[in-house]
């Protein structure tokens, strides 16, 4: 059965584009408080959006104008650190989809061969994806963990 193999070709490319990921940020700066310094846009009025199109424009609007103002915060060593991060993100985010869409494929075809219904065909493929998430995410606290770095301050703490 070649399910699982497809599967791993999916959580594989998770795991890495987390580690990698988390690498770079632990390299890059701290964005937290570089964005609580930029006063954040107001928000539009709820009353905007009974026109969409309308509203669409005016939070794309105040969007641009706040990323605008958070860019300009940054260093260009840090604004180049953060274009990186981004790009890695983005071409992560293809070499994970691609491999989702081969395990969803085969797992169709498994479903499909054996005339299981489609809602058991959509299980399948959440639950998978879950496991391959989870097993990210578990990992990944599991090695925070071993440096401690999720480790929270005790009242003993100076």
């Amino acid at each position: 059965m070649r399910i699982p193999g497809r599967w791993l070709l999916f959580a594989g490319p998770v795991y890495q584009a987390a580690l990698e990921l988390d690498e770079e940020r632990r390299r890059g700066p701290d964005l937290a408080a570089i964005a609580s310094r930029v006063a954040e846009p107001e928000h539009i009025s709820p009353w905007w959006w009974l026109v969409p199109p309308l509203g669409y424009v005016l939070q794309r609007r105040r969007s641009r104008q706040y990323r605008d103002a958070f860019m300009a915060t940054l260093s260009p060593g840090d604004l180049r650190t953060m274009v990186t991060y981004m790009h890695k993100a983005n071409g992560w985010i293809f070499v994970a989809g691609g491999a989702l869409l081969i395990a969803t494929k085969e797992t169709y075809e498994l479903a499909e061969h054996h005339h299981l219904p489609l809602w058991v065909f959509i299980v399948m493929v959440v639950v998978m994806a879950m496991l391959a998430a989870s097993y990210t995410a578990v990992r990944l606290g599991a090695g925070r963990e071993l440096l401690g770095e999720n480790r929270r301050p005790s009242r003993r703490d100076p």
